[in-house]
């Protein structure tokens, strides 16, 4: 998977392993801006937050990929369920931000909540 060839010393082990972390924090703000576009498609569309089958299936390709890449496929599953669950509440809370009627306690409870606030269109207001 790697072009790099291999580390020969600690200190630049180290240091391609701070590149790698910072690529991956790159990532994850990329992954939180869609996400937030999305929250608006939702909300748009009268959509929840949560799609569990889609979650579903993000988690079994995970475990795929990363079973396929040599990692085992647990801590990415692991990795990914924060992700999600830190996605679903950064959602929850922009919904719950910008609605005029159900308070943010209420929002993120469940599903008929989410409902309630699915027209607000403020979904990607709130960056980084």
């Amino acid at each position: 998977m790697s072009t790099s060839p291999s580390p020969t010393t600690v200190p630049e082990a180290r240091a391609r392993i701070d590149e790698i972390n910072e690529r991956v924090v790159e990532l994850l703000a990329e992954r939180q801006a869609i996400v937030d576009a999305l929250c608006e498609l939702k909300a748009d569309a009268d959509r929840t937050v949560r799609d569990p089958e889609r979650e579903a299936e993000l988690l079994a390709h995970v475990r795929a990929v990363a079973d396929e890449a040599g990692l085992p496929p647990t801590l990415a599953e692991t990795l990914f369920e924060e992700i999600l669950a830190h996605s679903v509440e950064r959602q929850r809370r922009q919904r719950a931000d910008g609605a005029a009627g159900p308070s943010a306690e209420e929002s993120s409870a469940e599903e008929p909540a989410e409902k309630a606030t699915g027209a607000v269109s403020t979904c990607g207001a709130q960056a980084g």
